[in-house]
């Protein structure tokens, strides 16, 4: 039965094609995404691994390793510099460096403020052991005076600095410094700093320049012949560093963090692209089964025939099975080194994205390999089963039949797969129900997505039912157009239900999270334009830069505009209350008044006066306290303030934080620099062009102060969901296009079988035209029942979503976009008719007596 598989397989090769392109493609997003994980996995790892290049002892404040992230220059932890020169003086000490990273924003040669992703600029400092480096040299060398800085290969690309140029950076006092370049650096990815410009000097000039109390790393080298271990010993027992808090690493362990934080950093992404791979495995499935099944059904002649000369049962289910295999494993295979392309257009698809992902290296792995191939394998055989099986209840007697040249055709579904879809759907519909009245986001998603998912099942289960009529309606207007080849396009789609929604279930599944997606951005652009409108009602922001205040000259020139009415400055910062750390802000009396609107659940926030606190209402549990108790803060210096509960509010989604104070208590809790933002209002009857100007003029000299209007807050927010939806459609396109691949070889396959049936219109008169219109509209209409089903369903399960959400927050809005649906519509519609092309040329290049003497 073996060379019987082959010989079938090398016979019908044509019919496989398509299928196998389908597995490939799975099978080939699956190995991407592991190629492509493991390859940003090695990337991060690189970067970070380079702070361990030559160490053989580090010291850090406690905490541990900080690898990327900037934090609050307030509240970061440093080593003491004094423990530096303690450190170089033990006997074992080859040389120690201390390490610096802080804010270091730069100008660029226009004078702006160099932005990436939202994000100013990073300081380093360089060590005057080279081989305590971690970064290569693309051009020129490390800083080694005070008026020396180095930049990253990236930002001197983009900015065009070259070599000798001067570079203007700001410092943590907002002073603005010049200095020579010296030196372009490489930072293997420059996505290692989150995107960020990075620049370094001296040690001393990076500790001034970035306001460093003190290191952020002391990196030790021992001298030869000295151990790691006895190194750490040494440095726990220095009296400069004993009782210090501090972290204490030997270069071995040291190594092993920085793989485990580089695991870390990236291995959420890697699953949520593996998500999206298997559901491109799963549609895969999905169509080789149904190929199969249509296989073994043209086929039942000649599984007959294989009866009557002796075959058992079980050798024409081992005779199906390895066709299954050996086409399976073909087409992984090939799926596999398809996967390595396709990694690289992932990584070129996010950063498209603006996610910044480094694909500096190709790792391919043995593990890729095998879980794809083998993944490829699963699905195809186990997608082979149920066909195989029906291939063996094939008759020896049928092989005698004359009609057996076409599959007989099943109009109706069985009664316990109707019931068993009925029920699913009911069952999946109620537990849906029941995670939509979840008070706990967390907990109702979870319970709404398991509800989805039976509901989901059971509406497939009942695709036969739902198939004919929605069939028939579809192909009215086609119809009334067409004419009779539509009439008889919608009676072949319709004649064989259990077929379509097969055929059509893979495009469904893409469909609906399209779909779901789609709704639910649409509801938080409507959501949060709603929520600046009613909660926020600002006209403009002036933003500073991370980790910087603006000037209290600045805030008292905006405020004496003319062209403005209120004005208010906001502070934002960790508070403790309670012992808990909390997100806390404060506003300007007048803000609290005219430029914030939250949804209250107890109080007013015009209540917020010093002493006087207000909570986000989902804080007072977890602080044990309640509107008219008191909650006690603790200042920066130790210090205790007990303030008066007035006032909580529910999360409107944007612009809250969890704690609202007033500005004097902010201050004496929080000793700050200045607002971080100041929010204001346009005087009425001035126009917003004049008013912007007299802003931009009020702070054009300081490079650190953003202008933003409502509108440009709302530009951005939509621009980031829209990203992020071209991302999920992207991301799920592949499996859309397996789904439109299956609906091609199912047609195709459907003309094979169908060729008396076309000879027999051809010769009642049909032209070739007609048969090619006849076979595109029939493959429409499989497309548009797809998508319509996806369409119905995904707007159902994001309606869902929101509904979660509204009842958590009270402020999500649901939002349909009528014409974004209408074009998967028509897209889905084109793209049936498109996927048509192939099968319906080969219909109609065969003669009418061809066609009847294959037939």
């Amino acid at each position: 039965m073996f060379k019987t598989a082959l010989a079938n397989l090398r016979a019908h090769k044509a019919r496989m094609l398509l299928s196998s392109i389908t597995v490939l493609l799975g099978v080939g997003f699956v190995a991407g995404t592991l190629i492509f994980t493991d390859s940003i996995k090695q990337s991060f790892y690189d970067s970070f691994a380079r702070q361990a290049k030559n160490v053989d002892a580090a010291v850090t404040p406690a905490g541990g390793l900080q690898v990327s992230s900037i934090e609050n220059q307030q509240d970061k932890k440093t080593v003491n510099p004094a423990a530096l020169d303690a450190v170089r003086n033990l006997p074992d000490v080859a040389s120690a460096e201390g390490r610096v990273l802080g804010p270091a924003p730069i100008l660029d040669k226009t004078g702006k403020l160099v932005k990436e992703n939202g994000a100013t600029g990073v300081g380093v400092s360089f060590p005057t052991d080279a081989k305590l480096g971690y970064f290569d040299f693309a051009s020129g060398r490390a800083p080694h005076a005070a008026g020396e800085v180095a930049m990253d290969k990236s930002t001197a690309e983009d900015r065009h600095f070259a070599l000798g140029d001067q570079v203007t950076v700001v410092d943590h006092g907002d002073r603005r410094e010049t200095f020579r370049l010296v030196g372009v650096f490489d930072t293997s990815t420059d996505k290692t700093y989150a995107g960020q410009t990075v620049v370094g000097f001296d040690t001393v000039t990076a500790l001034r320049v970035t306001g460093s109390a003190g290191y952020d790393q002391i990196a030790v080298r021992a001298k030869a012949g000295v151990s790691q271990d006895k190194l750490v010993t040494d440095l726990k027992d220095l009296p400069a560093l004993d009782g210090s808090g501090d972290t204490f690493y030997t270069g071995a362990q040291m190594t092993t963090e920085l793989s485990n934080k580089a695991i870390g950093y990236i291995g959420g992404f890697g699953t949520f692209l593996l998500v999206f791979a298997i559901i491109a495995a799963l549609v895969s499935a999905l169509v080789i089964q149904n190929t199969f099944q249509i296989l073994v059904a043209q086929r039942a002649r000649e599984l007959a025939l294989l009866r009557c000369v002796g075959a058992t049962r079980r050798q024409v289910f081992g005779s199906t099975l390895i066709e299954a295999f050996v086409f399976g494993t073909l087409a992984s295979v090939a799926g596999f080194f398809t996967g390595i392309g396709l990694s690289q257009g992932l990584g070129a698809l996010l950063n498209a994205a603006g996610l910044n992902m480094p694909t500096d290296h190709l790792v391919i792995k043995a593990s890729a390999a095998l879980y794809s191939v083998g993944l490829g394998l699963v699905l195809t055989v186990g997608s082979a089963i149920l066909p195989a099986r029906a291939a063996t209840r094939v008759a020896p007697v049928q092989a005698l039949s004359a009609q057996l040249g076409e599959t007989r055709v099943t109009r109706k579904a069985g009664r316990v797969r109707v019931g068993i879809g009925l029920l699913l759907a009911a069952a999946g519909i109620a537990v849906g129900y029941l995670g939509m009245q979840n008070q706990d986001r967390g907990s109702g998603f979870m319970v709404l997505t398991v509800g989805a998912m039976v509901t989901f099942v059971g509406v497939l289960a009942l695709g036969p039912v739902i198939a004919s009529p929605v069939i028939r309606v579809l192909g009215w207007l086609p119809g009334k157009v067409f004419g009779p080849t539509a009439r008889l396009a919608t009676a072949n789609a319709g004649r064989n239900p259990r077929r379509v929604a097969a055929t059509t279930a893979a495009l469904t599944i893409g469909i609906t999270l399209v779909t779901m997606f789609t709704v639910v951005t649409a509801s938080i652009k409507a959501s949060a334009t709603d929520s600046i409108r009613q909660h926020f009602p600002f006209d403009y922001q002036v933003v500073a830069a991370p980790d910087r205040a603006i000037p209290a000259g600045t805030v008292a020139e905006l405020k004496a505009l003319p062209e403005l009415g209120a004005v208010a400055a906001e502070y934002d910062g960790k508070l403790t209350l309670n012992g808990q750390s909390e997100q806390a802000g404060a506003m300007d009396a007048a803000g609290y008044h005219t430029l914030i609107n939250p949804i209250m659940k107890q109080g007013s926030i015009s209540d917020v006066v010093p002493g006087a606190v207000a909570l986000l209402d989902s804080q007072l549990k977890s602080l044990h306290t309640a509107v008219g108790q008191t909650v006690t803060a603790t200042a920066a210096d130790g210090r205790t303030v007990t303030l008066k509960v007035v006032a909580s509010y529910e999360d409107s989604g944007i612009g809250m934080p969890e704690v609202a104070v007033s500005v004097p208590d902010f201050q004496r809790l929080l000793p700050s620099k200045g607002p971080d933002t100041v929010a204001m209002l346009a005087r009425s009857g001035a126009s917003l062009t004049a008013s912007r100007a007299a802003i931009e003029a009020a702070v054009g000299d300081d490079p650190l102060l953003t202008v933003n209007s409502v509108a440009d807050y709302k530009n951005q927010l939509n621009s980031s969901l829209d990203q992020i939806l071209a991302l999920f459609t992207a991301m799920l396109g592949l499996a859309i296009l397996i789904a439109l691949i299956g609906i091609a070889n199912t047609l195709s396959l459907s003309v094979l079988e169908r060729t008396r049936e076309s000879a027999l219109l051809r010769a009642l008169g049909l032209t070739k035209q007609q048969l090619r219109r006849m076979l595109m509209v029939e493959a429409m209409l499989m497309a548009v029942l797809g998508v319509s089903l996806g369409i119905v369903m995904g707007g159902g399960f994001g309606w869902a979503l929101v509904h979660l959400v509204a009842k958590a927050t009270g402020s999500a809005s649901l939002a349909i976009p009528y014409t974004q649906l209408l074009i998967y519509v028509v897209a889905g519609a084109l793209a049936g008719v498109l996927a048509a092309v192939v099968p319906a040329r080969r219909a109609a290049r065969q003669t009418v007596a061809t066609a009847i003497t294959e037939a």
